[in-house]
């Protein structure tokens, strides 16, 4: 039997889906579920590979070795050009790509009991904000790997796109839908027409506009770290300047808070900057706790709980963080409120992408039938009640928040292979 592959690499979370002439389906990646955390954890004792939450989690509890998360935000960025130290050795970060797409392919091959050699790639509408040849740059880099761990043939479709494709197989008539796809590093949307029973691999005449934008879900993040914990390490605090009093250099504070930063500050010489800060700051304590987190490489621990804290503060209004990992009894209480205050410019950013979709498809906002949401940013309370504010009219139906791109990718694989 012939399978065909729809395979969702994302920033935050991936899935791979397969499919044969007659049925789609995701396979389970870690823990019996089809997601994988996007992360790869290099044990250096073990000297191997772990891939997901199992990774991340050794990781947090002490294992030696090296975590590498949002890998999918290098695509686009110089860093791919560049190579990191892994087990000793220098590794480019197409590399380190490589490894986690080839695991991927291969939990799925297992599956199967047979080889993949077909599918259908998703990708953000722009991998790169302003540079087309970045962006171009970005997919032929992915294809690349594709075609490095076994892909012979290899696609590509915009994952609002592929949402769009899964959300239409549950539809009982004909709507103009804005997708809306915001995961953990690009938010992206489409205006479709959408058709029950639609069997077309072609579907160039029904899309109406494709607009994405690079903000998501590590961008909030980094946001409510920069303005809860951080100023805890020091972040806003004063240091003795030439002639006045100067802030603490906000660089350390940003890489701290940015997933492929933060490993280049557990090294000797950051840390030797960091004290010499410290010496002439006027809160030594703050810097104190940024030296003693650095020397425990407590800054990842530091990006999951406040990862956590944002998905908490979708469901309550209101959650405590426990920072022991930092200091003992150091812990700090997080409105949502707060929340939403530190991110509402970035909202401002994804609304005004938003109504650049619908200007572009040509459309009134009246005109739009469903909202579909998809991807784990839009549980967030404050970014879906403005964007339902835009259209009061619209069904408001809610996808597998990690699950629609993959299966929509798998479902486009079927009718392009099959």
């Amino acid at each position: 039997m012939t399978f065909y592959c729809g395979l969702d690499f994302g920033t935050s979370n991936s899935t791979i889906g397969v499919a044969d002439r007659t049925t789609c389906r995701l396979i389970s990646l870690e823990n019996n579920k089809p997601t994988l955390r996007s992360a790869i954890f290099c044990d250096t004792e073990m000297k191997q590979w772990e891939f997901g939450q199992e990774g991340i989690d050794h990781y947090l509890e002490g294992i030696p070795g090296r975590l590498m998360m949002a890998l999918k935000s290098v695509l686009g960025s110089s860093l791919i050009d560049d190579k990191t130290v892994i087990f000793n050795e220098y590794i480019p970060y197409t590399d380190v790509l490589r490894h986690f797409i080839q695991h991927i392919k291969q939990k799925a091959e297992q599956a199967i009991d047979a080889e993949l050699t077909e599918v259908i790639m998703g990708r953000p509408v722009h991998f790169h904000d302003h540079d087309e040849v970045k962006d171009k740059q970005a997919q032929k880099t992915l294809e690349s790997i594709a075609h490095a761990v076994g892909f012979k043939e290899v696609h590509f479709q915009y994952e609002p796109i592929a949402a769009a494709i899964a959300y239409e197989t549950a539809i009982e008539k004909e709507q103009l839908a804005l997708i809306i796809d915001m995961g953990g590093g690009t938010s992206d949307f489409t205006v479709i027409r959408l058709y029950p029973g639609q069997k077309s691999a072609n579907r160039s005449n029904d899309v109406l506009a494709n607009c994405g934008i690079h903000i998501a879900g590590t961008d909030f993040d980094q946001r409510l770290s920069l303005n809860t914990i951080m100023p805890l390490l020091g972040m806003g605090s004063l240091i003795r300047g030439s002639s006045c009093d100067i802030e603490v250099p906000s660089m350390f504070y940003h890489d701290l808070t940015t997933w492929h930063t933060l490993g280049n500050l557990y090294t000797p010489t950051h840390i030797a900057h960091v004290r010499s800060v410290q010496s002439i700051a006027h809160d030594k304590i703050a810097l104190e706790r940024l030296i003693h987190v650095l020397k425990l490489r407590a800054g990842h621990h530091i990006l999951d709980s406040v990862e956590k804290a944002k998905q908490q503060l979708s469901d309550i209004e209101k959650i405590k963080m426990d920072l022991f990992f930092i200091e003992s009894s150091l812990e700090i209480d997080i409105l949502r409120t707060t929340f939403n205050t530190v991110i509402d410019d970035h909202i401002n950013s994804i609304i005004q992408s938003i109504q650049r979709t619908i200007q572009e498809a040509g459309v009134k906002f009246s005109d739009i039938n469903a909202i579909f949401y998809t991807g784990g940013s839009t549980k967030i309370p404050a970014i879906r009640e403005k964007i339902n504010l835009l259209f009061p009219q619209a069904e408001i139906v809610q996808g597998d928040a990690f699950g629609s791109v993959g299966l929509g990718l798998t479902i486009d694989a079927q009718r392009k292979y099959a």
